[in-house]
């Protein structure tokens, strides 16, 4: 059983932004121009022993906060083997009502953001109030860290002095690191060291890393901080595709993870384990059983 703890199943204007966009900048991309639809993106990720995931949306603007968490609640209604986490803008006046309808209507399991495609600073004055209420909800939060240069308009760098005084600040509440702040993955291990609410999710480093390598950079040290903090803090850590949106095609991802040699109990916790008792944490029991999703 795997659980891909990284998906990005969108609205199909999104999708096919996405689509468009990979065709623009990431031309030999394997997935570049190709059309995707959720059934095509679900049949994908089945065919390659996934079981259940983890679905991220994120508003680019304000007024698609609501219209996003909709289609996630909907899209898990259609595929009971989604996981669906909601999201928010910080340019949204009414956070607090978005957030507990998330919850306490969709039942979701946590909340997502992606400052760098949202255009905005983990640490906004604006977005404290929701740190809080969130914290409140007992549920968890993903803020996207690593992979600047993919980025090459942001305006501010997401540090992990920006995650840490978040970490601080909301000492209750539990997040998710995903990239583990690539290449840096040493500030991923110093959180996991040193903070009990924070969980790290490896999606694309295993690929990232051994695509580094045959452009011909040396990535041994990045390959030994993972090999260190998978050995360490397996249970608090995650895998998955990022697909469609991920380094390259599933078939490719996958290989790439396997290539790793890490111990098969380490293997487990990513694929699965660590994911499921997770969810079990937050109170998302429905769509955990062993098998993929229908109509």
């Amino acid at each position: 059983m795997i659980i891909d703890a990284h998906v990005h199943i969108l609205p199909q204007r999104r999708l096919d932004g996405l689509s468009i966009w990979l065709g623009r900048v990431f031309s030999e991309h394997p997935l570049a121009g190709k059309s995707f639809t959720d059934d095509k993106i679900v049949g994908e990720l089945s065919r390659n022993g996934v079981t259940q995931i983890f679905n991220y949306v994120f508003p680019m603007r304000a007024d698609e906060s609501r219209e996003l968490n909709q289609f996630n609640y909907h899209l898990a209604k259609k595929f009971p083997f989604v996981i669906p986490f909601g999201s928010f803008h910080v340019e949204n006046e009414d956070k607090k009502i978005i957030l507990d309808q998330c919850v306490n209507d969709f039942g979701f399991i946590g909340f997502k953001l992606h400052p760098y495609v949202q255009g905005f600073s983990p640490d906004d004055e604006r977005l404290l109030p929701a740190y809080e209420r969130i914290e409140q909800l007992g549920k968890p939060i993903n803020i996207h860290t690593g992979f600047e240069d993919y980025y090459p308009k942001i305006e501010k760098r997401i540090t992990l002095s920006i995650i840490e005084g978040l970490i601080r600040r909301f000492s209750s509440l539990t997040f998710i690191i995903p990239h583990m702040f690539y290449p840096t993955l040493e500030e991923g291990l110093y959180l996991l060291d040193n903070y009990e609410n924070v969980y790290v999710d490896t999606t694309n480093i295993f690929t990232a890393i051994c695509q580094d390598e045959e452009k011909g950079l040396t990535r041994d040290k990045e390959r030994e901080i993972l090999l260190k903090t998978l050995s360490k803090w397996s249970r608090r850590m995650f895998f998955g595709t990022d697909h469609p949106a991920g380094m390259s095609d599933l078939e490719r991802i996958f290989k790439d993870f396997y290539l790793l040699q890490m111990a098969n109990a380490v293997r487990q916790d990513l694929l699965f384990k660590t994911a499921y008792e997770f969810a079990k944490q937050y109170g998302y029991l429905r769509g955990i059983e062993p098998q993929m999703g229908g109509h």
